[in-house]
């Protein structure tokens, strides 16, 4: 990373070659004829995505040829990172493709060849465990690995020809991070997510992201955008853009701050009723709850689902599961945590970052309007954001700039 240069502009693609069969084949660099570079990455999206325009004045594209299915090559370099970045892609979709009489322009939507080789793996064995050690060998079926954070249960399950991130889908919302205390009833921390970036496929724990640090340099949203000065690389480009952070009505009917949960158990033919309160069970990633008081004890929604125990949650005869198979209980705080996932979410725009990464802590400081400048305050919205999803642009004629969609869990305090 050099903080000494501005980041706003510095990128250079160094590598943009297509394969029309494979890798070892005939290839044809197209790296003159790229206009911009999309990249995405999203904690709720297995795969990260890759769009790449291409203005085509030698037809190309029909002479090569450029099909979904033809591989490609691309490395291309930025100050915000000290490793230049290196992505062997596949193209899965063309589109936009316009032609007049002197060039053709099209669009490359590019996955990660692990991503598609999911489409063509089925899971067909019985697997046992714990689940994080399950989610490695899922992984490991489509030739990539894992970065997990360790779960305290275990889950017995046929694949059934399922494909592999199917699997691991199920097993998210089952999934309860080492951090759970035994015997807790309240402790709200069944959920995890699975995503690709940069570093490879991610298999986290929705509260120990949130429990993460932020990054070390904090953005700042300036009155004046000082564009030449390499020390403003942590500035908010954009006027940020709040959604989904006031509606109560929408909050209610979602159940994100109480949820009334009904499971009925096919083995033993009983219902389970379990009353799951947000605002007791979630540890904050900053200080003021979200909730309401008005509505913290009663529910506003009710979710009627069964449960899958049968004998593949039942402990061994003399064994005791490192935590509790309490299903009613796990899946309620799931179905809890994704609904108030994305209850709060922050659209901003700063000088690109290549060094991000999705589910990352940011920390983004907003000034308190109307305020005397000898006395700066925060405003009550700054504080820790987790990453939810992000863009980076190479090629804009306006600079290079990252998108980031943000998401939170609670507020700051009003200083």
């Amino acid at each position: 990373m050099n903080k000494n240069v501005l980041w706003t502009k510095g990128h250079v693609i160094k590598e943009f070659k297509v394969f029309p069969d494979d890798r070892g084949g005939d290839y044809v660099d197209v790296g003159l004829q790229l206009s911009y570079i999309k990249y995405y990455e999203d904690v709720i999206d297995p795969s990260l995505h890759v769009e790449i325009s291409v203005i085509d004045a030698l037809g190309i594209i029909n002479k090569l040829p450029i099909r979904s299915g033809s591989a490609v090559r691309l490395r291309y370099q930025h100050p915000s990172q000290d490793e230049e970045v290196e992505l062997e892609l596949v193209i899965s979709n063309i589109f936009g493709h316009t032609i007049d009489q002197k060039r053709e322009i099209y669009t490359l939507t590019c996955e990660t060849t692990t991503a598609l080789s999911n489409e063509t793996t089925r899971v067909t064995k019985k697997y046992t465990g714990s689940i994080s050690n399950t989610v490695k060998e899922l992984v490991k079926l489509i030739g990539a690995k894992v970065t997990v954070d360790e779960t305290a249960n275990k889950s017995e399950f046929f694949g059934n020809y399922r494909r592999p991130f199917k699997c691991i889908a199920d097993l998210c919302k089952k999934s309860i991070p080492t951090t759970f205390s035994k015997g807790g009833a309240n402790s709200g921390t069944a959920g995890f997510l699975f995503y690709e970036t940069l570093d490879g496929y991610q298999f986290k724990s929705i509260d120990k992201l949130f429990a993460g640090d932020p990054i070390e340099d904090e953005y700042v949203m300036t009155p004046v955008k000082i564009h030449v000065d390499p020390e403003n690389n942590f500035f908010v480009a954009s006027e940020p853009n709040f959604k989904e952070s006031h509606d109560i009505v929408k909050k209610l009917r979602a159940g994100s701050y109480s949820t009334a949960n009904w499971y009925y158990d096919v083995i033993t033919r009983k219902v389970e009723f379990y009353n799951f309160k947000y605002n007791k069970s979630v540890e904050k990633a900053n200080d003021e709850d979200v909730t309401p008081k008005d509505y913290r004890d009663f529910y506003s929604r009710i979710i009627l689902g069964t449960i899958d125990q049968g004998t593949t949650t039942i402990p061994p005869k003399g064994e005791d599961l490192a935590t509790p198979q309490d299903q009613a209980r796990t899946q309620a705080q799931a179905s809890a945590r994704y609904s108030a996932l994305f209850s709060q979410m922050l659209d901003i725009t700063i000088p690109m970052n290549l060094s991000l990464r999705a589910g990352m802590m940011l920390k983004i400081r907003f000034p308190n309007i109307n305020t005397d400048r000898s006395i700066p305050k925060n405003s009550p919205e700054s504080g820790n954001y987790m990453i939810a999803r992000l863009s980076h642009e190479l090629g804009n004629t306006d600079g290079d700039f990252t998108g980031l969609t943000l998401v939170r869990d609670s507020f700051t305090t009003h200083e």
